[in-house]
């Protein structure tokens, strides 16, 4: 009993060790245009859960339409990791030497942190 316990609970947390960490901002509109897609709001994923990435993940433009699973690990300041994850699709690039490595539309943020700034995060290529 102790050890198909113990197993459950390991078996939980194996996922952790897949994704990388990273730093994570909440990216405002307006949305349109995209490095990735342009004008096209039909690139636009249903419930706006979409992002950016930065210089890291951007590999020259090659993340475009990438999708990401995103899940917040702690904060810096205000606001709360809410412990759901969320899936976004990659519609730009925020190439600035400050830019974090993820920036999730407001829809999307919205899954996974309560707060408007930066955040930490976990995500993994999916």
């Amino acid at each position: 009993m102790k050890l198909t316990t113990a197993l459950i609970a390991i078996s939980s947390f194996a996922y952790l060790g897949l994704c990388d960490p990273g730093s994570a901002a909440v990216y405002r509109p307006p949305y349109l245009p995209t490095k990735c897609f342009g004008s096209s709001g039909s690139q636009i994923p249903p419930g706006n859960l979409f992002g950016a990435v930065g210089p890291l993940l951007w590999d020259n433009g090659k993340a475009c339409g990438r999708y990401y699973i995103i899940r917040c690990t702690s904060t810096f300041g205000a606001g709360k990791c809410t412990g759901a994850s969320v899936k976004i699709k990659i519609i730009e690039g925020r190439l600035g030497n400050r830019a974090s490595d993820v920036s999730l539309s407001t829809d999307a943020a919205a899954w996974v942190y309560t707060g408007a700034g930066r955040f930490y995060i976990e995500y993994e290529l999916n």
